[in-house]
């Protein structure tokens, strides 16, 4: 038919003299038009292909669409390739996609497993809905076995024939070997382990600006075990109040931005602890000795001094540039014996901090927002690295004290940058997600009508709203269920409001050694103080560190998770536990142990009769069960594999 088209247009029978079609212009630009037209008319896109559980996949397209990809199309990419497809219909009436051009695939270097099926040797990825073995050459298996751990790049992508190949960078060690847990993870999140070889750190730049408060008997408290202290307090009591001071450790002296190591620490975040692990943001001959508070030992330090009233309002807020002398190290422990009156310290600014705590936590709760505590879970671990015993710690005393100070020292950092006008990085958050108000409205019509009109997109009105839960005799969970309806926290270039906290602005200058943005307030600070422009990143940057942030928390969660299954995997299968409901959706719901903290699924499809989901509410019931937020209930482990992060429970019916 496209032959007889050609001759048509072009005027000329193909008998003629058995020469070849000769086409005037005119009707080569027919043809033209017309290849314009059949292209014009197809359906095609770009999009990022994503992976199922199956063989197929989809393409998501960038107008919003997703297109089935069959299975053996899947077999040429990878999820996360960008692609062009053409989109057509099937015989069903349904889209699907074929494949007409591999864009881009940012998949190079990952980790996996060791596999080795009949005579074939493959890498098993760990990757978000990625089902494919890829193939290792026999070149690349020398002093690996099935089963190992690997760190591999591709070296041959599948678009051509469907088949790939890969290169083993490095062998991480068998799932049993000492240690793996760490290298592997450091390997699957890129996290930076080496420091440049030209950072130096050995003169504060700043020893000339620095207020000498040595004779101030400043103290540190802290676990038994911790070397990065970034912190120090003193408080006395004065006519109107109390005068309070944090000191505050000061890596900013010896770092200038800008610098090799200013560049590493910026790369790594924020430091990570792990499970006898630990992913320093800064190298230790900072972090444990030059910059740590030491007992007895001068260190320079950034102080907020606040002059607060009887009340817990912070009436005036001063910094400086000093140099302190921590004259002890206390821990939370003993620390809370001598807060409850069991045992006596000898420091008298213990007795001024605890009335100083005692009045800043009571302005909070009239003013802010204070949100329900959390127990802390410690890990004993054995000689392999592993844990042998979680034990859960519930906060006391001592540990509320000191992050009443920090709090107070932040807000006042937060509220001194803001009426300077000055350049800095804020903590922000922006409230509940707009997708959520919804239901949130019509809860609060439901549960709490006395609030009426409130808007709780605004941040006074939010405070209202909790306020409201907690004296609310609704039998629904309305705080935690308000709180599973935030947007996550964020870093800014403005100071915005913190809903979490109910504070009109917020900001973090005081673990300095631990997290890269402590660091930067901590310049905006000294820039101010002495009359200079701060270096600051732009907002591309800071949403890059924001990125870095979450990728390091992402390492750290999947750690210790791990480590938890396999801590599990070695107690009684049969082993009933008791947990709490702290999340659901249609497909069932997350419970975490009371003792010790871990998380597992339990599968609506699991459970006899089928259940509905509620939205606004966060329920799943049917007739006979109701399953809420925060719901005490008893459990047994139904599927466990640690290194695949899987853990699936089994409800057990009380007795």
């Amino acid at each position: 038919m496209r032959r007889a088209a050609i001759h048509s247009l072009a005027g000329t029978p193909p008998e003629s003299q058995g020469l070849p079609i000769m086409l005037d212009p005119n009707a080569l630009q027919q043809l033209r038009q017309l290849k314009t037209e059949i292209i014009e008319s197809k359906d095609v896109g770009i999009g990022e292909v994503r992976g199922s559980q199956r063989r197929f996949g989809f393409v998501h397209l960038e107008d919003g669409r997703e297109i089935f990809i069959a299975p053996d199309q899947m077999d040429r990419v990878f999820p996360g390739d960008k692609v062009r497809v053409n989109v057509v219909t099937d015989d069903n009436g349904k889209f699907k996609g074929e494949l007409e051009k591999l864009i881009d695939s940012p998949l190079s270097r990952f980790t996996g497993r060791y596999l080795v099926r009949g005579q074939g040797h493959f890498v098993e990825p760990d990757l978000p809905r990625f089902n494919k073995l890829l193939f290792i050459p026999p070149s690349q298996r020398k002093n690996i076995k099935a089963g190992d751990l690997l760190h591999c790049q591709v070296t041959r992508h599948p678009w051509q024939d469907g088949k790939s190949q890969v290169k083993v960078i490095s062998g991480l060690g068998a799932q049993d070997d000492t240690g793996v847990e760490g290298r592997y993870i450091q390997r699957k999140f890129e996290l930076p382990w080496q420091w440049p070889k030209d950072w130096n750190a050995d003169k504060d730049n700043y020893a000339e600006q620095r207020t000498d408060l040595r004779e101030l008997p400043f103290v540190t408290i802290d676990s038994a075990e911790t070397r990065d202290i970034d912190d120090a307090l003193w408080a006395q009591a004065t006519e109107n109040g109390w005068t309070l001071k944090v000191a505050v450790a000061d890596p900013g002296a010896y770092i200038q931005p800008g610098s090799p190591l200013d560049k590493a620490a910026r790369e790594r975040a924020n430091t990570v602890y792990l499970p006898g692990f630990v992913q320093a943001m800064l190298p230790d001959q900072l972090s444990q000795e030059k910059c740590s508070l030491l007992p007895e030992a001068d260190r320079p330090a950034m102080v907020c001094t606040m002059q607060i009233s009887t009340d817990g309002a912070i009436d005036t807020i001063e910094f400086e540039q000093a140099l302190i002398r921590s004259h002890a190290k206390l821990t939370y422990t003993e620390v809370n014996t001598h807060l409850q009156g069991e045992a006596q310290l000898a420091w008298d600014s213990l007795e001024p901090l605890k009335a100083v705590w005692q009045a800043l936590r009571a302005q909070r709760q009239n003013n802010s927002l204070i949100m329900p505590e959390q127990p802390d879970f410690r890990y004993e671990l054995d000689d392999s690295k592993r844990i042998a015993s979680i034990q859960r710690v519930e906060r006391n005393d001592a540990h509320r004290l000191v992050e009443e100070c920090m709090l107070a020292a932040n807000r006042s950092a937060a509220k001194w940058l803001k009426d300077q006008n000055a350049p800095a990085v804020y903590n922000s958050h922006a409230g509940l997600r707009e997708d959520r108000l919804g239901s949130v409205n019509k809860l609060i019509a439901e549960q709490l009508p006395e609030l009426g009109e409130i808007k709780p997109e605004q941040l006074a009105d939010y405070v209202k709203l909790i306020r409201a839960t907690e004296a609310s005799e609704s039998a629904l969970p309305l705080q935690s269920i308000f709180a599973r309806m935030l947007q996550p926290g964020t870093l800014s270039l403005e100071p915005l409001p913190h809903f979490g906290l109910g504070l009109e602005a917020y900001t973090t200058f005081t673990s300095p050694i631990r997290r890269y943005s402590d660091l930067l307030v901590q310049r905006a600070i000294r820039a101010k103080l002495m009359s200079e422009a701060a270096k600051l990143p732009n907002a591309e940057q800071i949403e890059k560190l924001q990125e870095h942030i979450r990728h390091t928390r992402q390492a750290s969660r999947q750690m210790e998770q791990w480590l938890q299954y396999q801590y599990l995997a070695k107690q009684d299968a049969e082993q009933v536990y008791q947990g709490r409901i702290a999340h659901l959706n249609g497909g069932g719901f997350t419970v975490e142990l009371n003792d010790t903290g871990i998380n597992g699924f339990v599968e609506a499809r699991g459970i006899p009769e089928k259940l509905s989901f509620d939205a606004d509410s966060l329920r799943l019931s049917n007739d006979n069960k109701n399953f809420q937020l925060e719901q005490t209930v008893n459990v047994k482990v139904a599927e466990l594999d640690p290194f695949a992060g899987k853990l699936l429970f089994t409800l057990v019916e009380e007795a």
